[in-house]
């Protein structure tokens, strides 16, 4: 923080300064270019130790490398432009601060730029305010105090937020005692000092800068030891997170407070310091300062060849001031060069000074008085100087009184609202002393109470320790054993999928082409035991997920009239070729649209279907449903699969649904299978709040009953029906010449869709993760995707949701790829932002029907987009 306060002092009487100054003009009287000369002092007055003390606390005396550029204040700009609401705002506060009082323009508006961008784009009025604040307060600064209006303070003040509220408040008390209201400033830094102590270590920040503003009303009211509490409190919150920027700038602060006190020594051991930091941090803006704090020290000193010494690095910029300090440091100057006799240079100085702008610093008739009759004395007009100097001194005693009467009331108030806060405080810290002690005695109470209780329970805690320590062994043992069951069984699922995926794919693309009779027969061959092998991984991984827990039930509102039709039609192929009949009838009236799980309804019913027909080689196989419904609303679900295939004995039915358990070994000699199907439709029914039962007599056959009860659903919810594989043009004329994005992490994956896509001439273009899509889809145009969902780097979910986010892809087609086909991984694809999803290992009409709904879905959205634009 900066005290702009005009250097201008009594010097004593004329003559006797006069014949100083021509004694300290000498050349032995003016110090090196670099720091202002320690003088060495013997004794330290209390004072100084406490200002030494301060030094220590704020780290000025530990070596340390400077950074280059403001780095340390770059850095925590960028990492506050990453973060969101208060932590933004509040980090880049400190950034616009810390260039705001150091006068740094170039870099202040460099990030009052960025913060005002950020705040647009994330719609964020505080930053936005806090921008317009900092601005503001800026320019309050640099043109004399005057650039707030009582608008403006009532805006930020009272209609901003507490957070705007909080750091216009550190500018407002700057502001009142700058203008010599400091009964207010003090009003108002208590306030706020209470205020900010209750928000916590995010505004840290903003109450170490509100003790060292409330430090210089302090010492402008000649409260100096209390300016020096409230400067160690600002340095002991700053620690060591202040910018150095910010060490130099409390650093600057201590060797002014010095020389106000008269610590002229210290002053000058603190401006050495001073001085070696800033050229080390090699900013030009802190090199101005430090000038103007050296022939501060001189002036005290009562030394003007020194100030000259001082002020000879900044004489091109004195030469034609822009700035309020410059101007402070050319009456300095001029003042120095008229005790020094050097009449012409000074009133040329005097006149710079009265052709400054009123906007950068207001006049000082006074000032300018003393200077002339200087230049008045060394030009040997000793009796006008007189009478000048006479003049000056009956206004300034005038002024002096005026001031005076006007400032004793706003001292007194000032330094009684500063012995109220410390009484508060005081008080305060006296009411937690007590709570202390009145909580010491009750946890002595609360303590043997325990210990009363701790003693009766150690014997049965540590009975019951042993006893569960025992059972808790047992059970990580047992569950170790299940979760590496299961992991084992989820993972060889997942990884052959994808060479059982490239077996059925090359086997479904030779069947397009032009084969034999007997090459007909072995890719046929090939298609039944990968379809077997299909059956059997997701047997295995959907019995893993049961035993894990991880398999959850989903009701969606649906037809299940239509979807057990639908499974029946799609055994037909199968009955016909075994010569058995195949029938689908509804024994009751149809429901209306229910609340199941359809994906797990079918798998019961396709393992009940497939199994009648495999255990039935002449006969029938009857499929029957039945719906009816209960007194409490829901509806009893009675499905009935009856065959008259070889059915089975009482001891074959007691251990029918036992995992990987069939009749004998020659059922599995003779019709193959692992024993699974029966197991998992048990445990699928029992979580779908049903049974299943099963009567059977040995070369009769069997009949298999599932019972469940289900939520009825209004008509208007039901979701209108896909458009099946089977129901579709065979045509896919969508298909045809499309530049298609095939994302996935295996190639033999992406071999399999080559051979799929080739018939319909589709450029192809490669990508083995989502970040890798995303690259492709800058670069070059693409008609559609097809996204495996598993990938490292990036996964094709993640991807999805990114593409989404652009709009020139928003109505690009995603197909999504999965080996898992559970409705709760089919919805989190379309949430994602996926158009439909075909299950691995792929089927080729599937994955082309599915292409080819969405091409022709965006066709259609792209043609009625046009339309409305017309």
């Amino acid at each position: 923080m900066r005290r702009l306060l005009i250097p201008v002092l009594m010097i004593g009487t004329l003559a006797a300064g006069a014949a100083w100054g021509r004694t300290s003009a000498s050349p032995s009287g003016a110090p090196p270019s670099g720091a202002p000369p320690s003088v060495a002092s013997s004794t330290v007055s209390p004072l100084g130790q406490k200002l030494e003390q301060l030094s220590r606390e704020i780290g000025a005396h530990e070596a340390r490398e400077a950074p280059r550029d403001n780095e340390d204040i770059e850095r925590a700009g960028k990492r506050a432009l990453h973060e969101r609401g208060q932590a933004r705002l509040y980090g880049l506060w400190r950034v616009l601060y810390a260039y705001k009082s150091n006068q740094i323009p170039e870099r202040f508006d460099a990030w009052a730029r960025l913060a005002g961008e950020a705040a647009r784009r994330g719609h964020d009025p505080a930053l936005a305010t806090l921008v317009e604040l900092e601005t503001l307060a800026y320019r309050h600064e640099t043109r004399g105090y005057r650039a707030f209006t009582d608008a403006d303070w009532t805006r930020f003040m009272t209609r901003s937020g507490p957070d705007i509220r909080a750091m216009a408040g550190i500018e407002r008390v700057r502001h009142l005692g700058q203008v010599g209201r400091w009964a207010q400033a003090a009003r108002l830094a208590a306030d706020l000092t209470s205020d900010l102590e209750r928000r916590g270590r995010l505004s840290q920040p903003l109450l170490a800068e509100l003790h060292q503003v409330h430090s210089y009303t302090l010492s402008d009211i000649g409260d100096k030891e209390g300016a020096l509490e409230h400067m160690a409190q600002a340095a002991r919150l700053d620690e060591r997170d202040a910018f150095h920027i910010r060490r130099i700038e409390r650093l600057y602060d201590i060797a002014y407070t010095a020389a106000e006190l008269g610590e002229l020594d210290a002053a000058e051991r603190f401006a050495g310091l001073h001085h070696k930091m800033v050229l080390a941090y090699g900013d030009r803006n802190l090199l101005t300062w430090d000038r103007f704090l050296c022939a501060r020290i001189a002036a005290r000193r009562e030394a003007p060849a020194r100030v000259l010494a001082c002020l000879e690095p900044a004489a091109a910029a004195l030469a034609s001031p822009d700035r309020r300090l410059q101007v402070l440091m050319l009456g300095q100057r001029a003042l120095a060069k008229a005790q020094l006799g050097r009449a012409a240079e000074a009133r040329e100085d005097l006149r710079r000074l009265r052709a400054a702008p009123v906007a950068l610093a207001p006049r000082d008739p006074h000032a300018e008085a003393l200077i002339e009759a200087y230049i008045d004395q060394a030009e040997g007009r000793g009796a006008e100087a007189f009478r000048q100097l006479d003049a000056w001194r009956r206004i300034d005693g005038a002024e002096e009184d005026r001031a005076h009467s006007r400032s004793v009331t706003e001292m007194s108030s000032a330094l009684d609202s500063e012995l109220r806060a410390k009484r508060d405080e005081s008080r305060r810290l006296t009411e937690e002393v007590r709570l202390s002690r009145s909580l010491a005695r009750a946890s002595v109470v609360i303590a043997l109470l325990l210990a009363v209780l701790v003693a009766g329970g150690v014997a049965w805690a540590v009975h019951q320790r042993r006893a569960s320590r025992r059972f808790k062994d047992a059970q990580e043992h047992a569950e170790a054993a299940n979760k590496a069951k299961s992991a084992f069984l989820a993972v060889m699922s997942h990884e052959l999928r994808t060479p059982l995926n490239g077996m059925l794919g090359v086997g479904q693309a030779l069947r397009g082409g032009e084969l034999t009779a007997e090459q007909k027969e072995q890719i046929d061959l090939i298609m039944d035991s990968g379809d077997t092998l299909l059956v059997l991984l997701n047997d295995i991984l959907d019995l893993s997920k049961i035993e894990a827990g991880k398999l959850e039930i989903a009701p969606t509102v649906g037809d299940i009239v239509q979807t057990c039709a639908r499974l029946v039609g799609g055994y037909q192929p199968t009955a016909l070729e075994k010569g058995v009949g195949l029938t689908f009838k509804l024994e009751s009236q149809a429901p209306g649209p229910l609340m199941f799980d359809g994906v797990r309804v079918r798998q019961c019913l396709t393992n009940l279907v497939s199994n009648a027909l495999k255990f039935t080689t002449h006969g029938k196989v009857e499929v029957a449903l039945a719906c009816y419904p209960e007194d409490d609303g829901r509806i009893r679900i009675r499905l009935r699969v009856a065959d008259t295939g070889i059915g089975m004995n009482a001891a074959t039915v007691a251990k029918l649904f036992r995992p990987f358990t069939q009749a004998d070994a020659s059922t599995t000699r003779n019709f193959g299978g692992t024993g699974l199907g029966l197991n998992i439709t048990r445990r699928l029914v029992e979580m779908m709040r049903g049974e299943i039962r099963v009567e059977s007599e040995e070369g009769l056959g069997s009949v298999f009953t599932i019972e469940m009860l289900v939520d009825p659903a209004e008509p208007s919810e039901l979701p209108v029906r896909e458009i099946e594989a089977g129901d579709e043009d065979t045509g896919f004329v969508a298909l045809q010449g499309r530049r298609v994005l095939v994302v996935d992490d295996h190639p033999v994956n992406r071999r399999v869709i080559r051979l799929f896509l080739e018939p319909f001439e589709c450029d192809l273009v490669e990508a083995e993760n989502g970040q890798q899509a995303l690259d492709v889809l800058d670069g070059q145009p693409i008609d559609i995707v097809l996204m495996d969902v598993n990938m490292p780097v990036m996964d094709g979910l993640e991807a999805t949701r990114r593409l989404r986010q652009d709009p020139r892809f928003s109505r690009l087609p995603v197909v999504a790829l999965t080996a898992d086909v559970m409705s709760a991984q089919i919805k989190t694809c379309l949430d994602a932002g996926c158009d439909a999803h075909v299950a691995k290992p792929i089927d080729l009409r599937n994955l082309l029907s599915a292409m080819d709904r969405c091409l022709a879905r965006t066709t259609a959205r792209e043609v009625m987009a046009g339309l409305g634009a017309l």
